[in-house]
């Protein structure tokens, strides 16, 4: 990308999500143009009657392991997470994390990766034998990887997963032209950007949207971007927060 070329940046988080990720392009990036263009939207499941009346079986000793920030939001809406017995808390990452400690005027310790910000660091830090005996309540979306389940099922651990969201595809905004950097922070975005391909009115606009430049959270969002068909540069932020992913984009800049 050449470097006297402003940037187009697309912040393809929900709706009233990207606030923090643009300060911090703006302060990286200050001639960069910035695009709220989210990819995917989200609302309570569509069985929020038996997700509450499951949630009113958790005991003492259970465990509540939670995906991502938005599992702890929307499972909060459905019960009051702050009144659960005592029970040990995990999260999938210090994101997720922190939004369970805002709950909290002390808060609860927390499981958490000590490595890589997923599933995978997750399952590395829990202490698994401790587990045994104890039912795992797991709170996700309706849709997304079975990995902690099947891992810890495999290890003999009782799951029983909460779907306390549910994700679609957002529709595009009018009028806008793809920009020259899409942000991706969840893979479930790229099967929404690829669908968007796939309805292109042209082959030129098909190719443009599949070969156009991501900054994704992980390996495993790269992986799946490149079984989806995307071409493009892919550059992967050094942690999942909005400071890194601004370096991130950054590098195109220097390119």
């Amino acid at each position: 990308m050449n470097k006297g070329v402003a940037l187009t940046i697309a912040l393809t988080r929900p709706e009233g999500a990207n606030d923090r990720l643009a300060a911090a392009l703006s302060a990286l990036l200050p001639d960069a143009v910035l695009i709220d263009w989210p990819l995917l939207k989200f609302a309570p499941p569509s069985s929020s009657q038996q997700v509450r009346a499951a949630m009113a079986q958790i005991t003492a000793g259970d465990w509540g392991v939670f995906v991502s920030p938005r599992a702890v939001r929307f499972a909060h809406e459905l019960h009051d997470l702050t009144t659960l017995p005592s029970i040990a808390w995990a999260a999938v990452g210090d994101t997720t994390a922190a939004a369970i400690e805002a709950l909290f005027p002390n808060p609860p310790a927390i499981y958490r990766p000590a490595t890589t910000q997923d599933s995978e660091g997750l399952l590395a830090a829990l202490p698994i034998e401790a587990m045994r005996g104890h039912t795992v309540w797991l709170f996700r979306g309706e849709t997304g990887r079975e990995k902690l389940a099947d891992s810890l099922r495999q290890q003999g651990i009782c799951v029983l997963p909460l779907p306390v969201y549910q994700r679609h595809c957002a529709p595009s905004p009018e009028g806008l032209s793809p920009p020259s950097i899409w942000i991706i922070t969840a893979p479930e975005s790229l099967r929404c950007l690829s669908e968007r391909a796939d309805r292109a009115d042209t082959a030129e606009e098909r190719s443009g949207l599949l070969h156009c430049n991501l900054v994704v959270i992980n390996a495993r969002t790269e992986t799946y971007a490149r079984s989806l068909g995307f071409t493009g540069a892919i550059v992967r932020a050094e942690a999942p927060d909005d400071a890194a992913l601004a370096r991130a984009c950054a590098v195109f800049k220097q390119d």
